[in-house]
C-alpha cells in the first residue's frame, strides 16, 4: 500500500511534514487529542446532551438572556446571562423542571455556587 503524501502540521507555526491522519506531526499529536476532547464536549457529551441544551435554550429565551439571580433582581441590575442555574440545587433535591431553572450571569453563578457549597459543607 502506498504511503500517504506528506503534509504540513496543522499546529500554528510548525513547519514539520507528516503522514498522520490527524493532521499533526508527532510533536503535536497531543493537540489532536485535546481538540477531539473539546469537540466531543461541545457536541453534547456533557451534562444531559441535546435534551439539556434544548431545555437550556428555552430557559434562556424565556428569561430574555438576562440574569435573573436574586442579587440582580434586588438591585434592579441588568446583566447578560451566560448560563442556566438551578434555583434549588440538584444536590438539595432540586429538579430540571423549567420552574426550578433561571438564566444567570457567569459571575453571579460562581458566587451563588460558592455560597451554596459553603452551606452544604456545614
Amino acid at each position: 500500500m502506498p504511503l500517504r503524501p506528506q503534509r504540513p502540521c496543522r499546529a500554528q507555526g510548525c513547519r514539520s511534514l507528516h503522514r498522520n491522519s490527524n493532521g499533526y506531526c508527532d510533536g503535536h499529536a497531543e493537540v489532536a487529542v485535546e481538540q477531539a476532547k473539546a469537540w466531543a464536549t461541545r457536541k453534547g457529551s456533557g451534562r444531559g446532551g441535546r435534551p439539556w441544551r434544548r431545555l437550556r435554550d428555552r430557559v434562556m429565551k424565556r428569561d430574555q438572556y438576562l440574569c435573573r439571580c436574586d442579587e440582580c433582581i434586588r438591585l434592579d441590575r441588568i446583566r447578560e446571562a451566560h448560563e442556566v442555574d438551578h434555583i434549588v440545587a440538584l444536590a438539595l433535591g432540586g429538579t430540571d423542571e423549567p420552574a426550578n431553572l433561571r438564566a444567570i450571569n457567569r459571575d453571579c453563578h460562581k458566587e451563588k455556587t460558592q455560597r451554596e457549597s459553603k452551606s452544604i459543607k456545614k
